[in-house]
């Protein structure tokens, strides 16, 4: 692994604790309001379905009640909705809450199990496994029945969870013959070479891709990233500001650009850093900023902290501060 990537997990790590260190209040009112909302038989059901599947976005224990009690509704309707905002939980509390309807009498609340939880089939138990097969099977015969560009790409992604590459490959590979799917089955392929480790086959096929697509963002972010896994940093970081470049408004981009840039051009690293959360406004590229500073010992780094310190918990700036005071900075 690159030094680069280590930053970057590390800098993620970071980001995710930020993210879950202070739960919004406002949040927490709002996944109440909804599940209120999801729970009232006196609201149409068109309401409900739509307070269902906004609490996907608030995983929260009063969201999980009203969607447990969705699930035992008497419309059909009511009970898919509800297995899409299972979304945000761990498989341990989806299987529960899911498996006793896989033999639900209605064919699509069981497809909206199907795809729901073969996201997570690698994750399941021999046990598991043997129960979900069967409907796997299911679900995969009614996408190709159904035999529609959204659908096979679907079963794509389906295959490439239960880690059948080369279906998953079959089944791109035929959207792309037939000019469909474009990129992204381009990039399903990429991927199914990606999870069974063969990043130089990954690299080849979006070599081939950006044939078609030259000056296609999200190829030129895959090829970065499986430069960095084959060791090839310069290479990924030039891939990568093309990527940025071209996208313009994409904040990841740019934000894993700032990360990759650093070894080679700190003044592009840190205004891709800056551009990320001019972008997105999210705290947690704010703090990449203050990080980078903090590390580079510029004397800015206070004035970003006093910034973070409006959005950010406080014990985050804390750490930062005490980093400024103890010169933490980057050695080569």
């Amino acid at each position: 692994m690159s030094r680069r990537l280590n930053i970057l997990v590390a800098t993620t790590a970071m980001v995710v604790s930020l993210l879950l260190a202070a739960p919004s209040s406002a949040a927490n009112q709002t996944a109440e309001q909804l599940s209120y909302i999801a729970q009232d038989k006196s609201n149409s059901r068109s309401e409900r379905i739509e307070a269902l599947e906004q609490l996907a976005s608030f995983p929260s224990q009063s969201a999980l009640i009203a969607v447990a009690r969705g699930l035992k509704d008497n419309h059909h309707d009511i009970r898919e909705a509800s297995v899409r905002a299972t979304a945000p939980y761990q498989l341990t509390h989806r299987w529960r809450l899911l498996s006793p309807l896989m033999d639900d009498l209605v064919l699509d609340v069981r497809m909206a199990v199907a795809e729901n939880l073969v996201v997570d089939y690698v994750e399941m138990n021999a046990v598991q496994r043997r129960q979900f097969d069967p409907l796997f099977d299911d679900w995969a015969s009614t996408l190709i029945l159904e035999d529609s560009e959204a659908s096979m790409m679907a079963l794509a992604q389906g295959y490439l969870y239960i880690r059948d590459y080369d279906v998953a490959r079959n089944v791109y590979g035929k959207l792309i013959e037939g000019s469909e799917g474009g990129v992204d089955a381009w990039i399903g392929i990429a991927e199914s070479y990606r999870l069974n480790q063969q990043d130089e086959q990954a690299l080849a096929v979006i070599n081939e891709a950006l044939i078609a697509y030259p000056n296609e963002p999200s190829l030129l972010y895959a090829k970065s990233l499986t430069l960095v896994r084959l060791n090839k940093p310069h290479q990924a970081a030039q891939s990568m500001n093309s990527a940025a470049k071209i996208a313009k408004t994409n904040s990841q981009y740019w934000y894993v650009n700032g990360v990759l840039q650093e070894a080679y051009d700190k003044q592009l690293a840190l205004s891709s850093l800056k551009k990320a959360y001019q972008i997105s406004g999210q705290p947690e590229q704010l703090y990449a900023v203050c990080d980078f500073k903090i590390r580079h010992s510029d004397n800015k780094a206070e004035v970003c902290l006093m910034q973070l310190e409006k959005i950010a918990p406080p014990h985050v700036v804390a750490n930062l501060r005490s980093r400024i005071e103890q010169r933490d900075v980057v050695t080569n």
